[in-house]
């Protein structure tokens, strides 16, 4: 039915009113046909549908990567913006700076720390949000498939090991950056509990780049294996302060799954392949042919 159609019968009483309503609305209008009821009111015709962005976190991208990605997707003006909601990679707040708990109000961050960022606590998952969403819905999102990620079944193997969650995510999130499959995740994430039991350096790179920040790297040098920071696990033994990234879920199940062997050492080279050695000597050896 035409709109004009609709005045002799009356069904819409001013129809200067709704030509108004009609330029204000910038043509907002559907294309299309309409049936007009008795009263009908012109704010009740449909809008256009919002429009929505697909995002894709991947596995391994720490919060550097999140936030540049978000500001490319225009969800965010600047990464300050998306740190003032997440918390900076590799810093740790104290408790009299004005911001040092991020994230919702939730069980799961509950147990990670005061102080510290987000980090590893978003899923590497494909959304889609609203291209008009506020950046806090955008995060709390990822968040919280990470929360539906860890099932009662992986929380009770948390649980089983006498580990925290936070530190089952920190180790995960070297994984991830570390080594590729999920064979040598279960192998290496042996060999890391051990190093951890007997107060051995973890000696990761990962953690290395992470404190450097630098892009594009795949050995650190002498120079940033110095870098004074919690974070650097060749200067300081045990685990990192937070994950070093958003570690995918079957990094996750490695850390709790892990392969029992007799290997000390492992190197990965560029193509992904893993390195064992069972002595230092086999392990700078490989260095060698490496």
């Amino acid at each position: 039915m035409k709109i004009k159609t609709c005045l002799p019968i009356g069904k819409i009483s001013n129809f200067q009113l709704y030509k108004l309503i009609g330029i204000l609305a910038l043509f907002l209008l559907l294309f299309g046909s309409y049936k007009c009821y008795r009263y009908f009111h012109p704010k009740y015709i449909p809008l256009p549908p919002r429009a929505e962005v697909t995002l894709t976190i991947i596995p391994g991208w720490d919060l550097r990567d999140v936030a540049k990605y978000l500001v490319d997707k225009k969800l965010a003006s600047s990464t300050a913006d998306v740190y003032a909601i997440t918390g900076e990679p590799a810093r740790k707040y104290k408790v009299s700076e004005e911001i040092f708990s991020f994230g919702p109000s939730d069980d799961l961050l509950g147990q990670k720390p005061f102080g510290l960022s987000m980090e590893g606590y978003l899923a590497p998952e494909t959304v889609r949000v609203f291209a008009d969403s506020d950046l806090v819905s955008v995060i709390d999102k990822f968040y919280f498939i990470r929360k539906d990620q860890l099932t009662p079944d992986i929380l009770n193997k948390v649980k089983a090991s006498k580990k925290s969650l936070h530190e089952i995510l920190i180790l995960a999130s070297i994984l991830e950056k570390e080594v590729r499959n999920i064979e040598d995740k279960k192998l290496v994430a042996d060999i890391f509990w051990r190093r951890l039991e007997k107060n051995w350096a973890l000696q990761a790179d990962s953690t290395v780049h992470y404190v450097v920040a630098k892009e594009g790297n795949v050995y650190t040098t002498a120079k940033d294996r110095q870098v004074d920071s919690l974070w650097n696990t060749y200067k300081y033994p045990g685990l990192p302060p937070s994950p070093i990234c958003n570690p995918g879920l079957d990094s996750i199940k490695a850390t709790l799954e892990p392969t029992k062997n007799s290997y000390w050492y492992f190197l990965t080279s560029s193509d992904g392949t893993v390195h064992y050695a069972k002595t230092l000597e086999e392990h700078n050896t490989n260095k060698i042919h490496l």
